[in-house]
Order: structure tokens, then C-alpha cells, then sequence
């Protein structure tokens, strides 16, 4: 056997297949069977540490249960002694005196002992600062005093007079006087420790395994915590309140990345006679739990490594070293220079039978080899003739070939253009048409039936044929073309005409065609093609018909009523021009859709041009807008008629999806040419004055007049001026003092925006800021300006104090605000503290979810916010149990009328309620010595207004910057 073509040592064995791949099948199968455990022992570890804390959080929870019960008798407890020490007191009422109710407390074991006639005031006590005491209106005994109940029995709460925690109970008498008992907070706290919840978690978080525990009343508050310093937080979390709510236990596993810690936290509902009190929270930690299951996981990732390394062994001393002893053998086979060469057999060799094999192989192959040798010289004498043969009916062969296929390719190229030539035809829903000058017969081909349903056989007479078909006036229009053509006028026949049908339709047609002219170039026949171009025309009608009608509901476009109006102008003619707006058409598309929406514009239309007559032009402007012409009329009683039947007709309802819908619109009017000749103008003046009737309560109409252009102009001139300050710095800020009430200490300021060089009111720019936007880019602008002055004060060491900033509800619009400002903090390293955010009720009228979201992260980022000009419209208390605010600014309006002597219990309470949610006070626009008295006495916080100080420049509040100003007003 030739060396050279020997098969490839790599070859006669695949070692893939027979060595790599069984070791890689057992390799992953090993890998599999650990993940199998792995991944079993983690599911059975993890349910049995979740089902050990589901199990230790009912028992805590059976526990709560029972100290709810005894913490209930207890208070019974407490109650009773109270009731009891106001009997002996009634019983001896006839010796009544201020010692006799301090002796009477030491034998009865209470605190507290007073006697209150039938108007609630004390007339005998055992604490000597309550003689003569009043409860006032919001205390637990006014209200009481108003009641006709026996008996009040009060929680601890601060006493009134001294803010030490008691616990109070009433009784009145039968001639309407009270006894009040009093038992120190203190006292019940001992009775009631060993059952306290705070005892409990406190203990609970001592076992091992649990990082710590809580307890949460119904509402998600925490009333129990092992960490205090949390006590009091509300937790959010949406799904751990569904599963308290339904009385179901719910556990979560978590993971800290900073610590690098798990822990299963388990939340269980407690339950007392059949009402959901709160719930008990456990957090328990899976690190012994993880290390168990991470235990595993190596144990099983060794024992594959030992199996597989056994399994190579075997594979290695079994397969592999026989494998390569064999592929030696086997390639020292030389068929030509030694066919007598056989394997080597080996009694203990793994592929001894596949060696006999070979060997059997190499026997017979040898003796075929002499056999083949005898017959190769008669083969070659046989080849040598066969060859010859073959030559000579190759070249005949090849000449009929090169025939066949100039014949072959001459058809093909026939076929080819028929093809053509049909798809031309039918893909273009085309004829072809051939006419005969001297006979003047036509001929049609067979697709112009497709056409126009009519068939012609073979040849038929021009004129009958055009008689036939075409409509009379389109029939001259061919003959002119024609008669043009044979004059030579034109270079071919190119017209378009009409046909009727079989069925009587219209259709277009467009005809082409050239002559063809003999050998003495007299013109005979003359070929072309006809072309349907009716769907063609189709289209260009719906163009033109959509260039000037409003696609939605059928009615002319701005386009059309422009030029409509043009055209009456130019006329010379008097009329008026209406602009027509739907009242709160956003409301419809937002609540119900813009379908829904679109319905209610299509109905609209059709009522509007149900009134249409030959003076009454109406078109869709866009939107929810329709202007109407009304043409010659100069009557304004006349064009008012026109509006009064138009709101008849919107009395009815738009009945939409079987609903009803009742829709109201305003409307602005201008004359011309009275009011002006350009159009523009016109259009501007119907818009002026339709946003006119908007400003003044919508649903009526109102004719322009020069005075709304001198309002807009000037709106028009302040936008100006303030996009103008935008690019020059021509703001700048003035800040009024905003001081604490009991020391008279400067806390804060609240920056003001002023105009440098212009005398226009804030009154005046800022709803024009809004109006058009730029309140956005102003806002932006004051951020910067007061951070950068608190970073000055920073600077030049002085004690900061937060500056208060207006927001404006359309800065809401500025999604990139919270970042704008997260960047300004950081870049001037100011604390966020040190910001706070004012904001308007009116802020919460639009978008109020995404509104308190905004709110939030405000929060978040540290900024204050106060909720500023309260009692100016829209207040509502309600607003302050949701929206997140630290501080109430109470508006001048507010003050100037409860600051008044008889109101002033209302101010009052406003305070004492404000301060009973945990927020701030400040009242602005004070103005008399006689008004922060009062404010002091009802406990304000804070003032802001002109008794201390007005608005001023960055220079005088320095001057002024650790003024008391307490001494300006003593």
C-alpha cells in the first residue's frame, strides 16, 4: 500500500465519539444527579426553616391574644377603681374641701381628685394649680359637659395644665355637678408591662435565629419594634396589608447586599374575638440555613470529581491505550510492497476479535489482487478500441448539439415576449386596439371585454363602434384627436373619454396610438392601446374632495372656509366670521376616549350642518373648534339669531353609545369688514374673543372688540419682557423674614421674584409665566439663585436658615426638575434640608396620584414642603392627612378675619388641629402688634409679614440676618 495515500492517523479512530463524549455523558449526568440533591436539599431546608417560623409566629400570635385579654381586664380594672373613688367623693360631697380630696386620694390609691360644678369648673382639687380651672372647647370635658352620658372614662393623654400622662375619668352626679379621677400613666404602665407588647418583641428578638421583631396595629403602624427608634413608622407594603386584612400569615425571604445577608420575614394577622387587631412580624435569619444547603452543594460537587476521575481511569487503561496499540498496527498495512503482513494477536487485547476480523479482511484481499493483476492487460487493449469509437461520435454529436440550441433559444425568447405582452395587458386592465384607414374597421382585442363587458367579433365599423360606446361629447373630443394626428399636428393619438358599459356604467378610458405607414409612406394602419383609468379618476376626485373637507366629520377644512371667506371678501360683502369651541371637550377624551370622542365631534357636525341655509357656511377649524360664515348679513340681531338656534339645538343631548351627553360651547364673533378685511386678523379676533367667554365662565358668545387686542397685547408685551430677563439676568429675588413666634428668632425667608428693570407685579407676570410656559425655565431660575445665596452664607460661616420657594402647579409639566435640582444640591454642596418647596392646594386639582408621587420624592430627596395661601378657596382639612407637607401656611385673608376677638377660638383650634397631625404653622400677612399676640396665645409657630419686616434685597437681610425682633415690637 502507497505510503502516501495511507488514511490519517486521526481518522481510523473518532476518539470523540468513543472516548470525549462518553466521558463528557457521564461528566454532566454526575453534574446532574449533585444538582438534583443541591437543589433538593435547598427546597426541603428552606420549607422546613419557613415552616418553623410560620409555626413560632402563631404561637406569638396565640400569645398577643392572651396579653390583649389581660391588658382589657386591667384597663376594667382601672376603670372600676376610678368609678369607685367618684362614689366615696358623691357620698361625701357635704365635706367637701381642698384636703379632704388630698387625703381621700391616699386612701383610695389614685392621683388625682377633683370637683367640677354643673359649667365644668373646678371647685375643689387635690393638685392646688387646678382651682378654678375651665375645660376649654376641643378638651375631652367640654364636650362631655355637652353631653348627657353618666360617666367619661378616658385613655392617658397629657393633662391640661401641666402635660404630665394620666389617665382621667368623669362622673357626673345627679345634680350635674363632675368628679374627676386621675391615675398616673406611670402607675397603669406597671400594672401593664409584664403584658406589653414592647416586653414581648424585646424578648422575642433575644432568640437565636431571629434578627428582630415587631408588631403593627390594623393600620400598618408599628406599636411594637425591638429597634425603638422606629417606633411609630408606618410600614407601606401593599401586599403584607392584603394578606393581614383577609386573616392570612405571609412570608417573604430578602436579601441585604450590603451586610450580605438573608432573612425570612414572616408576618401573621392577630386576631381577638374575630376582629383583626394587627399583625406580628418575625424576621429570621437563613444563614445556618444557607450554610447547610452550601455544605451540600460541596460534599456533592467532591463526589463527582472522584466518580469522574474513576471513571477516566477505567476509560484511560481499557479503551485508550488498546485504541492507539490498534491504530498503530493497523497503519503498518502495505498492500503493495508486502500483502502478507497481518495484525499481531494478543490473548488479553480489548479489540482481539475486531484484529481477526482484519486479518480474515487482509487474506482475502490478497488473493483478489493477483486476480486483478492477470485481467489489467486485457482491459487496457479493450480501452484503447472503446476510445476511438467514442471520438468519432463525440464530433458529430456536438454539431447537432450546437443546432438544437440556436433553435432552443429562438423559441424561448418567442415564448418570452408572449409572456410579456400578456402580463403588460392584464396588469394594466389595457386593450389593444388596431383600425384600418381604408376600410375604417376597428379592431378590438379579446381584453377589452374584461373592460367594458361588451365583446366584438373580428373586425367591426369604427363609427358604429363609437357610436356604441362612447358618450356624445367625449365622442367629438376622439375625432378632434385623430383629425389632429393625421395632419401631422401631433406625433400620436394621447385622449382620455368615456364609455358606458354593459351595465350602464360610466368608465374612463385613456387611448394611445401611432400609425404605420408603407413603403411610400402613406399612413394605413393605425395600433394602440386603450388603458381603464377610471379608478384613476376615482381617486383624484376623493384628493381633491379630502384637499378641502375634513376627513372625520365630512365638513369644509380651514383650506376651504379661507378660501371661501376670500372670496366674500373680495366681493366686497358684509358678514361674520364665528369661531365655535366644545366646553371641557378634554374632559370627554380623557374619561371616555378619543373614539368616544371622535363620535361626539361627528354628531356635532352633523347638527351644525342640519341648520345650513345659503348663508350659513360652516367648517371644521381643527379640534374640537368649527368656524362658521355667515355671508351678507350685517344685522347683528340677525347673526345673534343664527346663535340662539344653534344653542337650541344643543339643548338636546348627543345620545353616544346609549348614553346621554350634554355639551355646551363658546363662541367668539367677529364682523367684517367692520372689524378688519385680512383674514388672519379675523380668524385672531373670533379666537380672542372665544377665549374671552372661556376666561368668563364658558358656555356663551361674545363679539370682539379692540379692547380684548389692547389685553392681549399687553399679556403679549409682559411674555416679552420676561423671556427678555430670562436672557439678560434681568431677575432678581428679595427675601422676607420669617420669624418664631415665642423668641422672636429669624428661622427662615421665603424668596420673592421681582423684575429688575420693569414696575410689572408679580400679580401680573407670574399667571402670564404660567400661561405660556416659561414658569418652567423662571422656576428653574430661582432654584439656582437661592441655593447659590445659601452656599454664600455657608461660605462666609454664618448659621444657615431654609429659604422658602413658590411652585407653580404647572411646573409639574417639568419632568427633569427633581434632577435639576438633585444636581444644583450637589454641585454647591448644600444640604437639602435647608430647601423648602411652597405649594398651593390648586396644586392638587389636576393629577392628584402622580401630584402626591412628585410630592414624595421630594421628600425623598430631603426637601421640605409647605402648603401655602390655606383657607383661600379649595382648603379642605382632608388635604392634609395624604398630601406629604411639614408645614400650613395660614393665608392673610385667613388671619385678617379669625384674628378677629370674637373668631378667635376658631383660629384656635385650626392651630391646635394643624398641630395635632404633626405639622408646623406659619401665619403670613400679619401686619399688627394686636394680631401675633393672639397668634402667641393660640400657639403659632412661626409669622411672616410687614409687622416684622417687608421683602428685601440679599444686602439688608444680612444686616438683619441674627436680628431678634422681638425687641422691635417691645
Amino acid at each position: 500500500m502507497d505510503k502516501s495515500k495511507r488514511i490519517p492517523e486521526r481518522s481510523l479512530v473518532n476518539k470523540h465519539k468513543l472516548i470525549l463524549k462518553p466521558l463528557m455523558i457521564t461528566l454532566v449526568a454526575l453534574l446532574g444527579v449533585s444538582s438534583v440533591t443541591f437543589y433538593s436539599s435547598k427546597s426541603f431546608l428552606l420549607r422546613q426553616m419557613q415552616q418553623d417560623g410560620l409555626n413560632l409566629t402563631r404561637q406569638i400570635t396565640r400569645q398577643l391574644a392572651n396579653h390583649y385579654t389581660s391588658l382589657e381586664i386591667i384597663n376594667e380594672m382601672l376603670e372600676n377603681k376610678i368609678r369607685i373613688a367618684a362614689r366615696v367623693l358623691i357620698r361625701n360631697r357635704n365635706n367637701l374641701s381642698n384636703e379632704f380630696l388630698v387625703h381621700l386620694t391616699e386612701d383610695l390609691d389614685v392621683d388625682e381628685l377633683h370637683w367640677l360644678n354643673k359649667e365644668g369648673r373646678i371647685l375643689y382639687s387635690s393638685v392646688e394649680g387646678y382651682l378654678d380651672w375651665e375645660p376649654f372647647y376641643g378638651h375631652p370635658l367640654y364636650d362631655f359637659l355637652q353631653s348627657n352620658e353618666v360617666e367619661l372614662m378616658e385613655d392617658i393623654r397629657p393633662d391640661a395644665e401641666f402635660g404630665v400622662f394620666t389617665k382621667y375619668g368623669a362622673v357626673r352626679t345627679l345634680e350635674g355637678n363632675l368628679v374627676q379621677v386621675g391615675i398616673l400613666a406611670d402607675r397603669v404602665q406597671e400594672l401593664t408591662k409584664k403584658f406589653s407588647y414592647q416586653s414581648l418583641v424585646e424578648e422575642l428578638s433575644q432568640e437565636e435565629n431571629i434578627v428582630y421583631a415587631l408588631m403593627m396595629d390594623a393600620d400598618m403602624q408599628m406599636i411594637a419594634y425591638s429597634d425603638k427608634a422606629n417606633l411609630g413608622t408606618t410600614i407601606h407594603d401593599k401586599n403584607s396589608k392584603d394578606f393581614i386584612m383577609q386573616g392570612k400569615p405571609y412570608g417573604v425571604e430578602t436579601y441585604d447586599s450590603e451586610g450580605g445577608t438573608r432573612t425570612y420575614h414572616v408576618t401573621m394577622p392577630v386576631i381577638i374575638e374575630e376582629k383583626i387587631i394587627g399583625a406580628v412580624t418575625l424576621g429570621f435569619s437563613m444563614k445556618e440555613v444557607y450554610a447547610s444547603i452550601y455544605k451540600t452543594l460541596i460534599n456533592a460537587l467532591v463526589i463527582t470529581m472522584i466518580m469522574f476521575m474513576l471513571f477516566f481511569w477505567v476509560q484511560k487503561n481499557n479503551i485508550i491505550k488498546p485504541v492507539k496499540e490498534l491504530n498503530k498496527n493497523i497503519h503498518q498495512i502495505d498492500l503493495r510492497s508486502n500483502s502478507r503482513y497481518r495484525l499481531p494477536l494478543v490473548k488479553e487485547d480489548t479489540f482481539l476479535g475486531l484484529s481477526y476480523s482484519i486479518n480474515e479482511i487482509l487474506d482475502e484481499t490478497a488473493l483478489f489482487l493477483e486476480k486483478l493483476k492477470e485481467n489489467e492487460e486485457e482491459l487496457k487493449i479493450i480501452n484503447e478500441e472503446v476510445s476511438a469509437a467514442f471520438q468519432q461520435l463525440a464530433a458529430s454529436e456536438e454539431e447537432l448539439r450546437a443546432q438544437y440550441c440556436a433553435i432552443q433559444s429562438y423559441t424561448e425568447k418567442l415564448e418570452s415576449l408572449k409572456q410579456k405582452y400578456e402580463i403588460a395587458i392584464k396588469g394594466t386592465n389595457s386593450a389593444v386596439w388596431e383600425m384600418n384607414l381604408e376600410d375604417k374597421q376597428l379592431y378590438l382585442s379579446d381584453e377589452f371585454e374584461s373592460i367594458a363587458g361588451i365583446a366584438f367579433k373580428d373586425k367591426e365599423d369604427v363609427h358604429k363602434i363609437l357610436e356604441e360606446l362612447l358618450i356624445e361629447e367625449d365622442k367629438e373630443v376622439l375625432l378632434e384627436e385623430y383629425r389632429k394626428y393625421e395632419k401631422g399636428e401631433k406625433e400620436g393619438i394621447y385622449c382620455q373619454v368615456r364609455i358606458r358599459d354593459k351595465a350602464g356604467n360610466i368608465k374612463w378610458l385613456l387611448i394611445s396610438g401611432k400609425g404605420i405607414y408603407n413603403r411610400a409612406e402613406d399612413l394605413k394602419l393605425i395600433n394602440g392601446i386603450l388603458l381603464d383609468v377610471t379608478k384613476m379618476k376615482e381617486q383624484e376626485a376623493y384628493i381633491k374632495h379630502l384637499a378641502n373637507h375634513d376627513a372625520l366629520t365630512g365638513l369644509p377644512n380651514r383650506r376651504a372656509f379661507m378660501q371661501k371667506l376670500k372670496e366674500e371678501i373680495h366681493k366686497e360683502k358684509q358678514g361674520a366670521v364665528m369661531l365655535l369651541d366644545l366646553d371641557n371637550f378634554k374632559e370627554i377624551n380623557d374619561t371616555l376616549g378619543h373614539v368616544y370622542g371622535d363620535k361626539v365631534l361627528k354628531e356635532v357636525a352633523v347638527r351644525l350642518k342640519g341648520m345650513e341655509d345659503e348663508k350659513l357656511f360652516i367648517s371644521r377649524f381643527g379640534g374640537d373648534e368649527f368656524l362658521i360664515l355667515i355671508s351678507d348679513e350685517e344685522s347683528v340681531s340677525e347673526i345673534e339669531g343664527y346663535i340662539q338656534r344653534m344653542l337650541h339645538l344643543f339643548k338636546k343631548p348627543f345620545i353616544i353609545k346609549n348614553t346621554d351627553l350634554y355639551i355646551n360651547f363658546s363662541i367668539g364673533i367677529t364682523l367684517y369688514p367692520h372689524d378688519t378685511k385680512n383674514i388672519n386678523q379675523l380668524i385672531m379676533n373670533a379666537d380672542t374673543a372665544m377665549y374671552k367667554v372661556k376666561q368668563s365662565g364658558k358656555n356663551n358668545y361674545m363679539f370682539f372688540d379692540t379692547k380684548m387686542l389692547e389685553k392681549l397685547k399687553g399679556k403679549v408685551e409682559i411674555a416679552s419682557a420676561l423671556r427678555e430677563a430670562l436672557k439678560t439676568e434681568g431677575f432678581k429675588l428679595l427675601y422676607q423674614p420669617q420669624i418664631r413666634v415665642k423668641t422672636g428668632e429669624l428661622v427662615g425667608f421665603e424668596a420673592l421674584l421681582r423684575l429688575k428693570d420693569q414696575k410689572i407685579s408679580p400679580d401680573l407676570f407670574i399667571p402670564v409665566a404660567e400661561e405660556t410656559g416659561l414658569i418652567i425655565e423662571i422656576g428653574k431660575w430661582v432654584t439656582k439663585e437661592v441655593i447659590n445665596q445659601i452656599a454664600v452664607w455657608k461660605e462666609k460661616g454664618l448659621k444657615l436658615k431654609p429659604i422658602a420657594i413658590n411652585f407653580s402647579a404647572k411646573q409639574l409639566n417639568d419632568e427633569k426638575y427633581l434632577e435639576f435640582l438633585e444636581e444644583a444640591l450637589k454641585e454647591k454642596s448644600v444640604n437639602p434640608a435647608y430647601i423648602e418647596i411652597e405649594i398651593t392646594e390648586g396644586i392638587l386639582l389636576e393629577r392628584t396620584e402622580s401630584t402626591i408621587a412628585f410630592l414624595n420624592q421630594l421628600k425623598g430627596i430631603g426637601v421640605k414642603i409647605a402648603l401655602d395661601d390655606f383657607g383661600t378657596g379649595y382648603s379642605s382639612l382632608s388635604y392634609l392627612t395624604f398630601i406629604p407637607v411639614n408645614k400650613i401656611k395660614l393665608d392673610k385673608s385667613l388671619n385678617d378675619k379669625f384674628l378677629e376677638i370674637e373668631n378667635i377660638k376658631v383660629m384656635d383650634s385650626l392651630i391646635s388641629l394643624v398641630h395635632s397631625l404633626g405639622l408646623e404653622v406659619i401665619a403670613e400677612g400679619i401686619e399688627e402688634e394686636e394680631q401675633y399676640k393672639r397668634l402667641k396665645i393660640g400657639g403659632c409657630d412661626y409669622i411672616q409679614g410687614y409687622l416684622f419686616s417687608k421683602p428685601l434685597a440679599i444686602e439688608e437681610i444680612e444686616k438683619i440676618y441674627n436680628h431678634n425682633f422681638l425687641e422691635k415690637i417691645n
